[in-house]
């Protein structure tokens, strides 16, 4: 087994474009400004006509020296689109190439294939000794994962990794997952991974083939884990903290308790995946699938609680069980979620911020924050780490909501220095919530979570009970039966005195989350073992789509207007923007109050807090002739913004299908906030992706706006002027 470190300019370049147009987040570096030109929009198009006609993307040929034949009017495209982003692109790659040669020589350091080679291709169940694997460390990649295979037909031609998002020990780990899956694509013997899994996992319906690709996956992954921390002992594995054990968790840990004690030796290879089978063919494979029910947890906690209150001593010994794992759960989940949002600090102004709060955001975003803000934690401290956590929220994380990140922070840092008891620490987990909604949506099915929680805040045990676990339900049942035993039927109505309690049943005592057996306190479900156990019905049963909830608040109620129109003073002359406070009230009452001085912004050059009109004095930093003007930004980059972000307002039909309409400038999803653009052609590459909340409609405002994007030199725009008809 060997890796080939390669290099392709077309790789680099397709990928780049790639994550920029539809795999980056909204708070990563721009490479490009947003909204991009027609002919680089057009590269979107390119990769629909790719799928439509099964090209795998990005196609391996892009790797090869010869690079890829023109052979379809999709490659065309593309190849058009990424000259078209050449100029901006390539030199933000190129900055990349000492890190990327840095890359390599740690990589060769810490991934030690003769020691490591071996064991991997037998955990794979193949051979393993032919696989030369061209290895392409790039610097932009589309995320999620920003790791791939090349895949030439069924043949794997290599693979790449974002070297800035995979550092150290994690960059070994994932090189190590895609040498595992290079194996199992390349290689086949009778205990070829797949194979035996297939064999021990037979069906067809599309539950088991999920359960059998996400099994591989996680023992991939936890094989490459384990094998990286055989030579450095202090590496989280990626299957950890980059999310797998959380996003199914009930899978991990079957997979975890019976591969472990295989990859540590204790165990024949044979008999950990019989074992791994044996258990997993006892449920449906949509038990091990699906997500935690949220809502089944809360519900088993607060009626546990309220049984317990009322006396009964086995729910209280239960509770005294479960709360302490179901808490230290909870942190290790609140945990990873505060790395993943301090990764929104990766295009700050470090500088703004004071020395030692720079420091601790710049280490935590060197690579994946998830993994960065690990290492910070273990260096600095817990408590030390959760106090800068709470600092970056509070202060300029309001920004990206931070808001409601810096009490969930402050609420972790309590726990961890013992001030809060596990239970007040599961009651908060449960009814906090994020800037898009529940703390735990990112891995729990959360749909019936807010109405178990009103539920518990009006006593409902009813409905309590109904959302439970088997055994939670089971035993608020008998406590209920005890009680009508001392009451007249008259007040109970026909037969409920003679009702019989419902029947003890066998209970788990692994509590950890996602461990117990359906039924069991605990497990994330309400429903009983019987409905979850293997059927036939599992070969036809589809897949059922999770229920995201997302809300998107804005700040405050926005002031009301019949009519309203904004005069842009500017070194040429005079713009009137007819605006539309009926269409979309927040974006236009966010553009007034910049325009007015009613709303505090934060300054991106000096990170001071300023309350006077944003507009005033600020360059049209963007002009393109025949597309848009662009203005709003301090920096005259076209990154910053007035510290803050607002949720996107976006109304159906709106498209931008004639010039001279007025929009929102974004980074992304929700990311809008004082740059705003006027178009100057039909662009319909752009719906759907801008809020559009104004349009010049005077005719002498049309032709400056022309004269505007084809000035020779600077154009500021003076002041801004409302002339508004309050509701």
């Amino acid at each position: 087994m060997k890796v080939i470190y390669a290099r392709s300019d077309t790789l680099d370049l397709c990928l780049a474009l790639h994550r920029e147009l539809v795999g980056r987040c909204s708070w990563e570096a721009c490479l490009l400004p947003r909204p991009v030109e027609p002919a680089i929009a057009a590269f979107q198009h390119g990769l629909r006509g790719w799928r439509e006609n099964g090209v795998t993307i990005p196609p391996a040929a892009f790797a090869a020296p010869d690079g890829l034949a023109v052979t379809d009017e999709a490659t065309r495209t593309v190849l058009a689109a990424m000259e078209a982003a050449r100029p901006r692109l390539a030199p933000a790659i190129a900055a990349f190439d000492e890190r990327r040669t840095l890359a390599e020589a740690d990589l060769d350091q810490r991934l030690r294939l003769p020691q490591v080679a071996d064991p991997l291709a037998a955990a794979m169940g193949v051979p393993g000794t032919s696989l030369e694997l061209p290895v392409h460390l790039v610097p932009f990649a589309p995320y999620p994962p920003s790791v791939g295979l090349l895949l030439d037909g069924s043949r794997v031609a290599g693979t790449y990794l974002d070297f800035r998002r995979y550092v150290g020990a994690t960059l070994a780990d994932a090189v190590l997952t895609q040498l595992g899956w290079a194996l199992l694509r390349t290689e086949h013997g009778p205990g070829h991974l797949l194979g035996r899994l297939r064999a021990l996992l037979p069906g067809t319906g599309p539950y088991q083939r999920r359960m059998r690709l996400l099994l591989t996956k996680t023992l991939v992954e936890l094989t490459a884990g384990h094998l990286v921390r055989t030579t450095d002992p202090t590496h989280r594995p990626c299957v950890d903290v980059l999310g797998t054990a959380w996003r199914f968790p009930r899978l991990y840990d079957l997979a975890r308790r019976h591969w472990t004690p295989y990859l540590d030796g204790h165990l024949d290879r044979e008999r950990a995946l019989v074992a791994i089978a044996d258990e997993a063919t006892a449920y449906s494979p949509r038990w091990y699938t699906e997500n935690i029910d949220g809502a089944a947890l809360a519900a088993d906690f607060y009626l546990l609680e309220w049984l317990a209150v009322q006396g009964d001593a086995k729910a209280a010994e239960r509770l005294a069980q479960w709360a302490p794992q179901l808490s230290a759960d909870f942190a290790g989940q609140l945990d990873l979620i505060i790395g993943t949002e301090l990764g929104h600090y990766e295009c700050a102004r470090l500088d703004t911020f004071p020395p030692e709060l720079a420091t601790f955001l710049e280490r935590v975003n060197l690579g994946d924050s998830r993994v960065g803000w690990w290492r910070s934690r273990r260096e600095l401290g817990e408590i030390r780490a959760l106090d800068l956590a709470v600092d970056a929220f509070a202060g300029p994380g309001v920004e990206y909501g931070g808001e409601a990140w810096a009490p969930i922070a402050a609420m972790l840092r309590r726990y961890a220095a013992g001030e809060l008891p596990a239970r007040v620490f599961i009651d908060q987990c449960f009814t906090l919530q994020h800037n898009n909604g529940c703390l735990f949506d990112k891995y729990f099915e959360a749909e019936h979570l807010m109405p178990v929680l009103e539920a518990q805040a009006a006593g409902e045990l009813a409905t309590l009970a109904r959302h439970s676990s088997a055994e939670v339900r089971r035993r608020w049942q008998r406590h209920r039966h005890h009680l009508e035993r001392g009451y007249s039927p008259e007040w109970l109505g026909d037969g409920r005195a003679a009702d019989a309690p419902p029947p003890d049943r066998p209970r788990t005592t692994r509590l950890v989350l996602g461990a117990p057996p359906p039924g069991s306190l605990g497990c994330g479900s309400a429903a009983e073992a019987e409905q979850l156990t293997a059927s036939p019905a599992d070969a036809t049963a589809a897949i059922r789509t999770r229920t995201w909830q997302f809300r998107r608040p804005w700040p405050a109620v926005p002031r009301q207007y019949t009519a309203l129109t904004a005069l842009l003073n500017t070194d040429l002359g005079d713009v009137t923007l007819d605006l539309w406070p009926t269409v979309v009230p927040h974006t236009v009452d966010n553009f007034v109050a910049l325009a007015s001085g009613l709303r505090t912004w934060r300054d991106p050059v000096t990170g001071a807090r300023r309350d006077d009109p944003f507009y005033d004095g600020v360059e049209f930093h963007r002009r393109v002739p025949g597309f848009m003007i662009e203005a709003g930004d301090h920096s005259g980059t076209g990154k910053g913004g007035p510290g803050y972000r607002i949720p996107d307002e976006f109304q159906a039909g709106r498209v931008f299908d004639r010039p001279f309409l007025v929009a929102m400038a974004n980074n992304g999803r929700d990311s809008a906030g004082s740059r705003f653009f006027i178009t100057l052609a039909a662009a319909r590459h752009l719906d759907g992706g801008f809020v559009q909340f104004g349009e010049v409609l005077d005719p002498d405002s049309q032709a400056l706006v022309t004269a505007i994007a084809e000035a020779p030199g600077p154009v500021r725009l003076l002041r801004v002027t409302i002339d508004a008809t309050p509701a």
